[in-house]
């Protein structure tokens, strides 16, 4: 099965909001700026600040909030500029791995180098060395999606697969 990615900054930053949510930094961020808004609001219920102070919590909860996104964003959009992002990259699934080929070059990994395999809502990433990753936005697999990961499936061990 054959492959054919345009990549695109949604899919990067899909991967990096992934890589940042999922981990407890990620739910901790949350959390502090949801806890920000909360007690500008306590406060406020309370008669201990003034409807302008709340409003200052708030803002800075917001500020809190969108500061992760808004970052990743602008790291997604510098890393679509790297050049093996600038033409199509094909990747070919079969029994022995995964072939990815890009700006002429072509690269052969099994299936027992990949370390880890998962979903995020728009791509299916498969990491095969420490700071490695192949990103395969879902919408490219087309009507090789079932089969692909059927492939997937039988030769990835399950712990390493965290498709949903």
């Amino acid at each position: 099965m054959k492959i054919i990615v345009k990549m695109r900054t949604q899919f990067i930053y899909d991967l990096l909001l992934f890589h940042t949510y999922s981990k407890f930094s990620g739910f901790m961020i949350n959390v502090s700026g949801l806890g920000i808004i909360i007690t500008g609001g306590l406060m406020l219920g309370m008669d201990k600040i003034q409807l302008i102070q709340a409003l200052l919590y708030v803002a800075i909860g917001i500020l809190f909030l969108s500061y992760t996104p808004f970052t990743l964003k602008r790291k997604a959009m510098k890393m679509i500029k790297a050049p093996q992002y600038q033409s199509e990259i094909a990747y070919g699934f079969n029994e022995e791995g995964i072939e990815e080929e890009m700006l002429g070059q072509v690269n052969h990994y099994s299936w027992s180098q990949v370390e880890k395999a998962i979903s995020t809502p728009k791509d299916i990433a498969f990491y095969v060395g420490k700071e490695e990753a192949l990103i395969l936005p879902k919408e490219s697999f087309g009507e090789n999606f079932l089969p692909t990961m059927k492939l997937i499936a039988e030769n990835v061990t399950r712990d390493r697969i965290y498709i949903r």
